[in-house]
């Protein structure tokens, strides 16, 4: 069966159980595992030594610190990088309280990503002794040099791609995920969480830390979840963990700065948090620091002295993270008009902007900010289906960002472009890149020719739901339920479910601010003629195939719609077509 947009995949058969119990097993999780799975404990989570690296940064941290040396924090300005520097700012300075690290973030526009040659000077310069970098530096082979010449001890903590051939920086010790050990797909946060924990261990000569210390590293595992969401690293194993553990202790988190965003976000005290609110609600206000403020205001936010362990007026902390929260919201705000008119923009140039067999865009204008490419990027690649560059063009330079699309990975692109380029690094599906503005057109033929003759999309499209939906599944209960499973992102998406033949029982209307999205009413035959709304994003050109009174077939992902306190059912619509009833 075909739908409008894509191929369906129908289940076959219908297991036994809950609608939860059965896309459990539809998902290879046995009905002996189920408990476990949906009610982990922090006693689940792996320790340092299962990280390659972790105890042996942890231990030189800790040492560092005994003696005295000024530490530096060398950290990222994104979300990730962000939380793992607040991580370590928040163990570091409860051990040393009267002389905690300094935390140094590049500047995105001025320095770019990652350590640097003249920042290390720079931190020399003050007395930095010690550097210690967050989710950076695991290429940084010319920095290390410089830190080696300069007498610093320097320690990675990253996770991303290494150099081709396994080529490491000679620094004292590197904390990295790929480097070996059963934890694979950390992000930076969970990384410098991970070597938090034994910087702490370090510090008592034990696996049994202090309480002060034990109850902030289960309040820094917060950080960590915020990061994994936000760096959208696969949800599944070890990152689930963080992710579930962490999560659950941010609308009531003990980090004033935490705190607050949740509140800028909506979130209260009762409310479930999960990988949605985080992506798109305290994420969004954390990256706009980073994209168009100062990115190490946002960590000395996050850093905030925990609540439980500030000595001072806890109200007056309360209300400079309140203040500090909503002036990153106001930034937000400008973000979100600056992404606009970037994707109005190139929406416009498009054509311009592709190159050899449409194989990618890549496009530069001097008015769109590197901190908010990376964004347009991703909006753009969703709707023409390439992986897309965009990037400020400034003098004879322009700096930017990448995003991929399904089955290519722009970090290959970028590397057999390699020869073209100032500078680049990142993922197989989002990357930072630099090029001279002589070689943009020779950039865009040969990333475009890689592109097309890489990409592996032979299949069509298509849509596999978990399971169908039955009409006695149609209960706020069984909706609920499935917030057990979570939380979703990649590699582990929400469930999707095949409604088959619901009757729409109002007209559909559009809505939005470009009225681009549809809303539709259904209900199923057997629920009870319980009316469900469904939501169907960026689909208005579907408008006038759907009429009151016909029957739809439907690809959805259940959801409870709490707005206003009253929950109610509700389908977020990924597919349809037009049920024939025979």
């Amino acid at each position: 069966m075909n739908g409008w947009l894509k191929k369906w995949i129908l289940p076959a058969g219908v297991p036994s159980g809950t609608l939860m119990q059965r896309i459990a097993i539809v998902r290879g999780i046995p009905a002996s595992a189920l408990p476990k799975f949906i009610a982990p404990t922090f006693g689940d989570l792996a320790p340092p030594k299962e990280l390659h690296g972790a105890v042996e940064v942890g231990e030189h941290l800790a040492a560092a610190v005994r003696a005295g040396r000024k530490v530096a924090i060398f950290g990222d300005y994104d979300a990730d990088g962000m939380c793992a520097s607040a991580i370590l700012l928040h163990l570091m300075r409860a051990a040393r309280p009267n002389d905690p690290p300094i935390v140094y973030i590049p500047e995105r526009a001025t320095e770019g990503y990652g350590l640097s040659v003249a920042a290390i000077q720079h931190l020399a310069s003050i007395g930095v002794q010690t550097i210690i970098s967050v989710d950076c530096g695991v290429t940084a082979i010319e920095e290390a040099r410089e830190a080696r010449r300069l007498g610093l001890e320097l320690l990675i903590t990253d996770h991303h791609t290494m150099l081709p051939g396994g080529v490491l920086p000679d620094v004292d010790a590197i904390a990295h995920p790929g480097l070996g050990g059963g934890t694979t797909e950390l992000c930076g946060a969970a990384v410098a969480w991970k070597v938090g924990w034994a910087f702490c261990c370090a510090w008592c000569g034990s696996d049994r830390v202090p309480t002060i210390l034990r109850e902030l590293l289960v309040e820094t595992l917060a950080l960590a979840a915020f990061g994994t969401v936000a760096d959208v690293v696969p949800l599944r194993g070890e990152n689930r963990l963080i992710a579930r553990l962490g999560a659950a202790r941010i609308a009531n988190s003990g980090l004033p700065g935490l705190l607050a965003l949740a509140r800028e976000a909506g979130i209260g005290a009762n409310d479930r948090v999960d990988a949605e609110r985080i992506s798109f609600g305290i994420a969004p206000i954390v990256n706009a620091c980073g994209r168009l403020g100062r990115p190490l205001d946002a960590v000395l936010l996050l850093g905030l002295p925990s609540i439980s362990q500030e000595g001072g007026d806890t109200a007056t902390l309360l209300r400079s993270a309140k203040q500090m929260a909503s002036n990153f919201k106001e930034l937000n705000n400008r973000r979100k008009q600056v992404e606009r008119l970037i994707v109005d923009a190139a929406s416009a140039r498009i054509e311009e902007g592709l190159g050899r067999a449409r194989g990618a865009c890549v496009l530069a204008a001097p008015d769109w900010p590197r901190g908010v490419v990376g964004i347009a990027c991703s909006r753009l690649a969703e709707m023409f289906a390439v992986p897309v560059v965009l990037m400020e063009s400034e003098g004879d330079f322009a700096h930017g960002s990448a995003r991929s699309v399904e089955g290519y990975s722009v970090l290959g692109g970028l590397h057999s472009c390699a020869a073209l380029l100032e500078r680049f690094g990142g993922h197989a599906a989002a990357a930072g890149v630099a090029v001279r503005m002589d070689r943009l057109d020779a950039f865009r033929e040969a990333l475009s020719s890689h592109a097309a003759e890489n990409r592996k999309n032979d299949e069509a499209p298509s849509i596999r739901p978990d399971v169908e939906l039955l009409p006695s599944d149609l209960t706020i209960e069984s909706f609920e339920a499935l917030d057990g499973l979570g939380p979703f992102g990649r590699t582990f998406p929400a469930p999707t479910v095949f409604i088959r033949g619901a009757v729409v029982s109002a007209e559909p209307r559009l809505f939005g601010e470009k009225s681009d999205h549809l809303s539709i009413f259904v209900r199923m035959d057997g629920s009870d003629a319980r009316e469900v709304r469904c939501t169907w994003w960026r689909q208005a050109g579907q408008f006038n195939r759907v009429k009151r009174g016909s029957r739809l077939n439907m690809m959805a992902i259940p959801q409870i719609d709490r707005w206003n306190g009253s929950p109610r059912l509700a389908f977020t619509v990924i597919d349809a077509n037009e049920c024939v009833l025979v």
